[in-house]
């Protein structure tokens, strides 16, 4: 039976404010060193430096479909979370190739900042020391959903959270890697308590001190191999527990202690470490020369609590839905899928209008995360789904002051098909298909085929710029390419890459836009962007609202790539038409840089090409 340990280590019970001046480091000894047993943990394989230890590879995938035994292990986190320790490890939490994936996307967008002339800001490193991809998760999720869905499908990441905060948690994610050297941080807590200084933190009652832990969760998962010597997190086990914590951390026998008694666990790629924000915990000092220690940072929020990073969840609902309704129709199982709508949707229902939003058939109106299981549950076209989203966000706004009356949402029913196939982004889906279609004609040599591909309507109109009218003429896919290719210069293989080695401030942005299977195939141009055709023109355009930030001035150079310079010039001519003057491609794509001797890197980008775990 687990011991449930509290120590007040106020003098009067009843007092309902702490002091700095309270904190007592032999109270705090007595709670840290108690043993932990290995019977209170029976679903552990073993006990690791004083953490409890679970092999979480059968869930990585998804549920088991063992509903006993899930509930048993869900209730062992939680004693082991709240009660015990305070940390529990689970080895290959996430499948090895899911997170291997999702590096090769956190690699490119730590590349592109590099390229960019910056440095992610961080809040406890000296410039340099480390590389950070903030709002991890939105970015992951719209650069590669499918890697957004294997990454988190895993039933033992969704379990750990719900034996802390229950369902409906939100997650957000840091990657950070410590580069070669990193010095470790000083001990401290966090969330959200743990982000105040002494004075504001006495200012709340000792019940805010005890409340502020239970909303949030922390973890980390392993992307490369991090023995102790690449200075995996340090924590100090049982010191979730200690009432006056938020005002002790800072203290210099506390920290002393914990330098003396704190444990460090060696983990693999897809492991993953839990803990509570309250244990005292610090990230250790890389002592190698070669390793990038690689960690994605996991902060995950009750419902009930607020997370502390802005991440548009409505748009990555709609760049994961397509991918994730597929995955469900051949054959993904659905509670796999929940836990991948539980990572991308806002699971809770409110603040809301309730002008507009009464929740009339219930306690609470739908959330984001029931929009998303519905439409899964009646297999819901995206854009189905995305005017749901939209009507939710537009319920969602308060109305105060427009002329005292509530706005009624737009009443356009989903399901009119036609109608909603006219958004802008439908329109330049239909543009992509068609010129693949083209550019597959023209590479194949089938005359007969490329002839047959009908000029497109306004969405072809707007890559190759012409102004789409019913009545002009047929044109063939040749016509199509040399009515692109007018007015661009093109650059040779040794023409781009004199440029690239020129200024930095007038330096071309390179956008390659093949699939991710292309990329993988053949490596990048060094420094290059990865932005698929499919939203080119989305990620491009600074009005669209999803503009990359490294496309941030209509005045730079681009420069599109694809594998042999037909579809790039398409995509070239489209950012001309946006505003984007200097815009051009690359004769001969990715097959002509090759040929010319020029350097490629692999899939993983520029930063995989030194020795690294």
């Amino acid at each position: 039976m687990l011991r449930r340990t509290i120590v007040r280590v106020i003098s009067r019970r009843d007092a309902a404010f702490g002091s700095r001046h309270d904190c007592d480091l032999d109270a705090f000894a007595s709670l840290v060193e108690q043993p932990v047993e290995p019977a209170d943990y029976p679903l552990a394989t073993r006990i690791t430096q004083g953490v409890p230890t679970y092999d979480a590879a059968p869930l990585a995938h998804g549920p088991t479909g063992d509903t006993e035994h899930r509930h048993g292990l869900r209730a062992e986190l939680a004693a082991a979370l709240v009660d015990g320790p305070g940390i529990v490890m689970l080895e290959g939490a996430v499948p090895a190739e899911a997170v291997d994936r999702a590096s090769s996307v956190f690699w490119d967008l730590i590349a592109a900042q590099h390229a960019q002339g910056g440095l992610a800001g961080d809040h406890f490193a000296k410039p340099g020391a480390n590389d950070r991809v903030w709002n991890a998760l939105e970015k992951l999720a719209l650069a590669d959903p499918e890697a957004f869905i294997d990454y988190h499908r895993s039933d033992a990441v969704a379990l750990v959270c719900e034996a802390w905060l229950g369902p409906r948690y939100q997650l957000t994610e840091q990657v950070n890697v410590v580069n070669p050297g990193g010095e470790a941080q000083q001990p401290h807590r966090d969330y959200h308590m743990g982000f105040l200084t002494d004075d504001e933190a006495e200012r709340f009652p000792l019940q805010a001190h005890r409340l502020s832990p239970l909303l949030t969760l922390q973890g980390a998962i392993a992307h490369c191999d991090m023995g102790v010597e690449t200075g995996p997190t340090m924590y100090l086990p049982h010191s979730h527990k200690y009432e006056l914590g938020y005002l002790a951390w800072r203290r210099p026998e506390f920290i002393d202690y914990f330098v003396q008694h704190r444990v460090q666990l060696p983990l693999r790629p897809g492991d993953a470490v839990f803990f509570s924000p309250a244990m005292f915990h610090a990230a250790g000092h890389n002592r190698t020369a070669d390793v990038y220690r690689m960690a994605n940072l996991l902060q995950i929020s009750s419902a009930f609590g607020r997370a502390t990073e802005a991440v548009d969840r409505a748009r990555m609902v709609n760049a994961v839905y397509a991918s994730l309704r597929s995955r469900v129709a051949a054959g993904l199982d659905r509670a796999a899928a929940a836990n991948v709508v539980a990572a991308c949707a806002e699971g809770y229902a409110f603040p809301t209008n309730l002008d507009l939003d009464q929740p009339v058939d219930g306690l609470a109106p739908p959330s984001q995360a029931d929009l998303m299981n519905r439409a899964l549950d009646e297999d819901w076209t995206p854009n189905h789904l995305q005017h749901e989203l939209a009507q939710h966000t537009a319920r969602h706004r308060s109305t105060a002051g427009a002329a005292n009356q509530p706005v009624a949402p737009d009443t356009l029913h989903p399901s009119d098909e036609a109608q909603l196939n006219q958004t802008a982004k439908s329109k330049s889906a239909a543009q992509a298909g068609e010129v693949a279609r083209a550019e597959s004609a023209a590479q194949s040599g089938d005359t007969a085929q490329a002839e047959a591909c009908e000029r497109p309507g306004a969405g072809t109109a707007l890559a190759v710029g012409t102004t789409g009218q019913a009545d002009r003429p047929r044109m063939t896919v040749g016509e199509l390419l040399a009515e692109a290719r007018h007015g661009l210069r093109r650059l040779t293989a040794a023409e781009l890459a004199e440029q690239l080695e020129s200024d930095p401030e007038d330096r071309p942005l390179v956008i390659d836009i093949r699939d991710r299977d292309d990329r993988e195939r053949t490596g990048m141009i060094p420094g290059s962007l990865s932005i698929p055709l499919m939203v080119l023109q989305w990620r491009c355009d600074p009005t669209s609202g999803d503009s990359h930030p490294a496309v941030h001035s209509l005045d730079r150079p681009l420069v599109t790539v694809c594998n042999e310079g037909y579809t790039s010039s398409f995509a070239a001519a489209s950012l001309k038409r946006l505003g984007f003057e200097r815009a051009t491609d690359l004769e001969g794509g990715i097959e002509g840089w090759a040929r010319a001797g020029l350097p490629l890197v692999g899939s993983r980008g520029p930063m995989r090409s030194g020795p690294r775990a």
